[in-house]
């Protein structure tokens, strides 16, 4: 659901969305009436809205209240509702089953129905809980999140969406849980859950870069209410399946309709597109004629959009595609890369269209026109972190040389994504990796420079200086068997120089 900070709506208009729903009072708020409470209202908001859902943020002289209104647009939110139609109130009675266990959880009030309106919508409202969200990697709250993991288990509650935006830190010290669709009681709670649960927790709650910290203050709170046989390796590697299993839910989401893409299925053009990007077959025909050609045949800029264009050939990959693809995957795991803004199949061709970058320039031409000495050891360490990182993450570029590489406003952008991959890296492939870059830069970039960038980049590892060697070594020898006259490299002008 998209979060929309700060949008306000009219009181009067929700009054009239509501006034055909049949209201029922929670047993906690006995002679609760909706037409007084939509009478005090002196601020409304929305603060998450999509298609199918928003939820209000609704301010009186008494306090706040949120209200969740759910409407069924989708054929399959009907059947699923049809077919299981108890899931329309699960958290209606979770709040009531987490009170009565002294389980502290947001107040429900009351909950409405309409059948009338085009679509069947319910909502159910909830008081407001004064205090703030956990700050994410604070370590601080480690302990106290831990012992709060024991309370719930201990209490035989599994909650399978437990996230920073689901819990939060009362005024009066105790923590309180918000949304409570996805939570459950057992008789018995496996261990597999428990260790699924505190690795949710971990993953919504401390950066997985460097959690051992976080993990071991996290786990002693938990064990000191709970069993002793869960260890910090567990935990983490369970954070690192929930992080992976989101990644590729985000990542699959540029090929279904959601509130962010859409799938074009009808004729002349077929494919997929951002629900904020429109363009006709005109526009994509205008831009391959009239726009500015970046790589002969194959890039066109126009318009601010950058398309890319091959012809499908059978049992041939279909690049576009894949771009299209990685695109998305990149961008969910907090890469730099264009956005990307549609992919197209007509009639034998396939479009991969992105956002130009019009103040960009290539790595190589960028670290060509560095001149201070500060300044270019500045841009070689970010470029080198930035490298480590993109690594450590399995992405494999198989075509990493330095004009796939653009820099915008101090950041790197990585383009031409048909050839990424994301896989378990060996040293074999980030050595590769180092030498495509290495024999794809020109003679401006000295020896020194190269031999301070590798050394920037394996310092994040700290292998010995026999390994650096070997390894600088193994780059230069790859770097040897490149094409390097088209990036103004002559290697004859250089002499390998030991670190």
């Amino acid at each position: 659901m998209e979060e929309v900070p700060g949008k306000t709506c009219l009181t009067n208009i929700l009054v009239r969305e509501l006034a055909d729903f049949r209201i029922t009072a929670s047993p906690l708020a006995p002679g609760f009436r909706l037409e007084d409470l939509l009478s005090e209202i002196n601020d409304c908001r929305v603060v998450k809205e999509n298609s199918r859902r928003q939820v209000y943020c609704l301010q009186t002289a008494h306090g706040g209240y949120f209200l969740k209104r759910s409407s069924l647009v989708r054929a399959k939110d009907r059947l699923r509702h049809f077919l299981l139609p108890r899931r329309r109130w699960a958290e209606w009675r979770n709040l009531h089953r987490l009170r009565r266990a002294r389980i502290p959880a947001a107040r429900p009030v009351a909950r409405g129905m309409s059948e009338s309106s085009p679509h069947p919508s319910f909502f159910i409202l909830t008081e407001a809980v004064p205090g703030t969200h956990i700050a994410f990697n604070s370590l601080s709250h480690a302990r106290s999140l831990g012992e709060y993991a024991a309370f719930l288990h201990g209490s035989r509650v599994y909650h399978a969406d437990l996230n920073r935006r689901n819990l939060i830190a009362g005024l009066d010290g105790r923590l309180y849980l918000l949304d409570v669709q996805e939570a459950y009681f057992f008789a018995w709670l496996p261990r597999r859950l428990r260790i699924f649960n505190l690795g949710c927790l971990l993953f919504n709650f401390c950066s997985l870069d460097d959690p051992d910290q976080w993990a071991r203050d996290f786990l002693a709170g938990y064990r000191r209410a709970a069993a002793q046989d869960v260890t910090t390796a567990e935990i983490v590697a369970a954070a690192r399946r929930r992080r992976d299993c989101r990644f590729r839910s985000r990542s699959k989401r540029c090929c279904r309709n959601s509130s962010e893409f859409e799938i074009l299925s009808g004729r002349p053009l077929r494919g997929y597109k951002r629900r904020d990007f429109s363009w006709t077959p005109e526009q994509l025909r205008a831009a391959q004629q009239a726009g500015q050609v970046v790589k002969p045949e194959r890039v066109f800029a126009y318009q601010g959009v950058c398309l890319k264009r091959q012809r499908k050939k059978l049992l041939h990959r279909d690049r576009c595609l894949a771009s299209w693809k990685m695109s998305q995957a990149l961008r969910v795991r907090g890469f730099n890369v264009p956005r990307a803004l549609g992919y197209f199949a007509e009639r034998g061709r396939r479009y991969f269209l992105n956002e130009f970058l019009v103040d960009s320039v290539h790595l190589n031409d960028y670290l060509s026109a560095l001149t201070g000495a500060a300044a270019k050891r500045r841009s070689l360490k970010t470029l080198a972190a930035w490298l480590r990182r993109f690594h450590d993450a399995g992405i494999w570029q198989r075509d990493f040389k330095s004009n796939n590489i653009l820099c915008c406003n101090g950041e790197f952008f990585m383009i031409d994504l048909d050839g990424v991959r994301i896989r378990r890296l060996t040293e074999r492939d980030r050595i590769t990796n180092l030498a495509q870059l290495n024999a794809s830069l020109s003679n401006a970039v000295t020896i020194r420079d190269r031999l301070r960038f590798y050394q920037y980049y394996a310092s994040l590892s700290s292998p010995s200086r026999r390994l650096r060697r070997k390894h600088y070594q193994e780059i230069w020898n790859i770097s040897k068997t490149k094409s390097t006259a088209g990036y103004g490299l002559a290697l004859d002008k250089f002499e390998i120089c030991r670190d």
